[in-house]
């Protein structure tokens, strides 16, 4: 294995993969091809990283066909590329895969709703927020659902902590939403806390940071990755809200080893899950229950949760369930 690659995150699972396309094609065919990842997506070009660098690509015609979209963190196939962009001929079964359901805020029948791949084959989530008025644990709770739903592990990390005298609060706060889960207390402006996060770095380790605008996710990717490589901005000190700096996702090589996804500011998330995204069934249940606002959590006579107690609905399903009510209300 080209050491070229596996600190680009390469394994065997993917070469085996990759090795198992290769056998599709011709035998003169076979050494135009070589792997890549997906370092940076636009409407008509996809930039990647291989072995010998980085380059552009467009889609292969049987991709666009399949409306195949590469995802920030993909592994594909690139054929060609010398002195112009070649062509992506397969995208590679995904380790991880961190999406959210996106259609459900605009009153559509649950069938309706789909999937939107925020980025591929992430091993650790960093979910940043920050001590002040935006701190919604709600919110992150359902962060913390998408990404282990998504395969990858969840870290909460609570920036700006110079901002307090005293963050244990806050600390508290989030290590209630799971005693296993990692948690820790930085200061990305003034490097307070990350070593433990620059730890979780390790060669082939993809790590993507998640969370509202305005927690300083840009200024931990410049931290991290020790030079300015995302644009910051003001937070406004009236509502603690910042500004979408960040505009697209980059996946960056860190020094020292591992690689950073940097995405945009998220408002919230709806939990997607491919085995409930049809929740047909959740409806009819609901439609029984008393109440007609029912959040299906602590309500008596909530034939939702009946249905839990009795085995018949999984407590994983009713949690993407209520995170999609939540964002049709």
């Amino acid at each position: 294995m080209l050491p070229e690659l596996r600190a680009l995150g390469w394994g065997a699972d993917f070469e085996s993969d990759y090795q198992a396309f290769c056998r599709t094609l011709t035998p003169e065919a076979q050494p135009q091809v070589q792997p890549v990842r997906v370092v940076g997506t636009g409407r008509q070009i996809v930039h990647v990283r291989g072995a010998h660098g980085d380059t552009e690509a467009r889609l292969a015609g049987t991709l666009r066909q399949e409306q195949v979209a590469p995802a920030i963190g993909d592994w594909a196939v690139l054929e060609g590329a010398d002195g112009g962009p070649g062509r992506l001929l397969q995208v590679l079964p995904r380790r991880t895969t961190f999406s959210r359901a996106v259609g459900a805020d605009e009153g559509r029948r649950p069938q309706a709703v789909r999937q939107q791949v925020i980025a591929a084959n992430v091993d650790v989530v960093l979910i940043v927020t920050a001590p002040d008025a935006d701190f919604d644990l709600d919110r992150l709770e359902r962060y913390v659902q998408a990404v282990q739903a998504s395969g990858a592990q969840p870290v909460l990390v609570l920036n700006k902590a110079d901002l307090r005298p005293d963050v244990g609060w806050y600390l508290d706060e989030l290590q209630s939403l799971g005693a296993e889960l990692e948690v820790h207390a930085v200061s990305a402006a003034d490097g307070q806390g990350l070593d433990a996060l620059q730890a979780l770095l390790t060669e082939g380790v993809t790590l993507a940071l998640i969370g509202s605008s305005g927690v300083g996710k840009s200024t931990l990717t410049n931290a991290l990755l020790r030079r300015e490589a995302a644009q910051t901005g003001a937070v406004r000190a009236s509502d603690s809200q910042g500004r979408h700096t960040t505009t697209t996702r980059t996946l960056y090589l860190v020094p020292g080893g591992g690689l950073l996804i940097d995405n945009p500011g998220l408002r919230d998330i709806a939990v997607w899950d491919a085995a409930a995204a049809d929740f047909d069934d959740l409806e009819d249940l609901a439609a029984q229950c008393r109440f007609r606002k029912c959040t299906h959590t602590t309500e008596p006579g909530c034939a939702v949760q009946a249905a839990v107690q009795a085995g018949e609905v999984s407590a994983a399903r009713l949690a993407a369930f209520q995170a999609q009510q939540r964002q049709r209300r």
